[in-house]
């Protein structure tokens, strides 16, 4: 199936932060899928998950929101614990558009925020899918590399070293931290985050202190997340290991673990069509 156009960006405004986000409208005889994307330079929601929007549309409607701080949403500070900050501006917009109740499909930081939505909003979510999410500060054998010295300067040298954002270390990025085959880079996602990375407004905001809001970990919170859960991971996820995703297996209510051999930490750009069975076999009420 080949991808679609996202459509036409919209706004809606929520605490006074504006957001974006990309609607592809589906059959609404059930609750819709709300995508939301990792955090890495130039994430947005259309992007992570452009190749399974028609897939998804086909059966229901979609919306791809950009969290602030990402696409075409504001750039302003965080306040206090970053996934709490965020999930109540998922809360918001869900209010804002009238939708009582939803599926929640998430990459990375994406799933980290929508685990504590779901932990706060347990009425809200009708069924959970993670990518790669890793909420916790370490393993249950080892720390994640995203807390080691090796990934500490991994934004900072992105925007601010060597002339700033570019379409080469974009590729770089990507092929390094988010892909198993690098072959696998799509150049149209490629395109798509360079764009949302050359940002200044973003810039500014990595040049002011606590912009970021303070890291949160979820392990306390583990227990309340009750809707069905399908954690996806790739066994090459450079990020942590699968005893991540095993914390929340052990904890979650009704959670169903995935291990993809070929793959990374977007598996769902590395392995589309797999993913989107998966996937939809999931939201469509099989585990």
């Amino acid at each position: 199936m080949s991808p679609i156009p996202p459509g036409e960006s919209r706004f809606v405004s929520v605490d006074g932060v504006r957001l974006h986000y990309h609607e592809v409208a589906g059959p609404d005889d059930s609750p819709p899928v709300i995508f939301t994307h990792g955090g890495g330079p130039g994430s947005t929601a259309w992007s992570n998950f452009r190749l399974s929007a028609p897939a998804f549309a086909a059966r229901q409607r979609c919306y791809f929101l950009d969290f602030p701080q990402f696409g075409q949403s504001d750039m302003v500070p965080v306040d206090g614990p970053v996934f709490s900050w965020h999930a109540r501006k998922l809360l918001g917009f869900m209010d804002a558009l009238d939708i009582p109740r939803a599926h929640l499909v998430n990459q990375s930081f994406g799933g980290c925020v929508a685990i504590r939505f779901a932990a706060d909003h347990p009425e809200r979510v009708e069924r959970l899918l993670l990518i790669g999410s890793q909420p916790v500060e370490r393993g249950i054998s080892q720390p994640l590399p995203l807390f080691s010295k090796h990934a500490a300067s991994l934004m900072s040298d992105y925007f601010l070293t060597d002339g700033g954002p570019s379409l080469e270390k974009m590729a770089a990025l990507i092929r390094r931290y988010e892909l198993h085959d690098d072959n696998r880079l799509d150049e149209e996602n490629l395109r798509l985050r360079f764009q949302a990375s050359d940002n200044p407004d973003f810039i500014r905001l990595m040049q002011t202190p606590g912009a970021f809001g303070e890291w949160e970990n979820l392990l306390p919170v583990f227990s309340r997340v009750q809707a069905p859960t399908l954690i996806l991971w790739g066994l090459h996820d450079w990020f942590g290991g699968v005893d991540v995703p095993m914390l929340m297996l052990n904890q979650f209510a009704d959670a169903h673990l995935h291990v993809m051999g070929n793959a990374a930490h977007h598996l769902q750009s590395e392995c589309p069509d797999e993913f989107n069975a998966l996937a939809l076999s999931f939201i469509g009420g099989y585990a």
